[in-house]
């Protein structure tokens, strides 16, 4: 059984998945998404006004809910979207393609349709064209252990946010003596 599935934005493929895999995590290809943005924002998206880098760093390092659902909202005004029909259309399906709602969900690091094509773009990052096979071998090694230990950082940040909220709500005096010597 599948735990999580990640299409193109096709609504029979969401169907279908739904029907078949009724308890599994329908997500949509981050790849897919920035590139429709490309084609519906047309000169927004490409000219310099630092759209596209701030609509990138939303859908790639946004952690949390509130931090995204706070970006997004300060985008649309800083750059007069508001009305935007496919903006507005994406977000209404935020759920299936931004980071943060997929919490705690395992989806190994794939981020787009094609495992090729996100291996790819993993290992563009260690490995030369002309790489000798024993290079190869050592830079896949380090690619290797580079995601594992974001992968642990991440649940690191993750299970101290759920600290965090849990200390807040159970026991704030408690929480706030505890916080006082920390170094944030």
């Amino acid at each position: 059984m599948f735990v999580s599935v990640g299409t193109d934005q096709s609504k029979a493929m969401e169907a279908a998945i739904k029907e078949v895999f009724p308890n599994t995590t329908h997500r949509w290809c981050r790849w897919h998404v920035l590139r429709k943005a490309r084609e519906h924002l047309g000169e927004i998206y490409s000219r310099r006004s630092g759209f596209k880098e701030e609509f990138h760093k939303i859908i790639n390092n946004m952690l949390t809910v509130e931090e995204f659902e706070n970006a997004w909202q300060h985008m649309l005004v800083k750059y007069k979207l508001q009305n935007n029909a496919y903006l507005s259309q994406i977000y209404s399906n935020r759920q299936k393609w931004a980071k943060p709602y997929f919490k705690g969900k395992f989806c190994a690091g794939q981020t787009s349709t094609q495992r090729s094509e996100s291996g790819n773009s993993m290992l563009k990052k260690y490995v030369g064209r002309s790489c000798p096979m024993h290079q190869f071998v050592q830079m896949y090694q380090q690619l290797q252990f580079d995601r594992e230990e974001e992968e642990s950082r991440e649940e690191q940040a993750s299970r101290l946010v759920s600290a965090t909220i849990c200390c807040y709500l159970f026991c704030p005096s408690i929480c706030m003596l505890a916080m006082d010597g920390c170094v944030w």
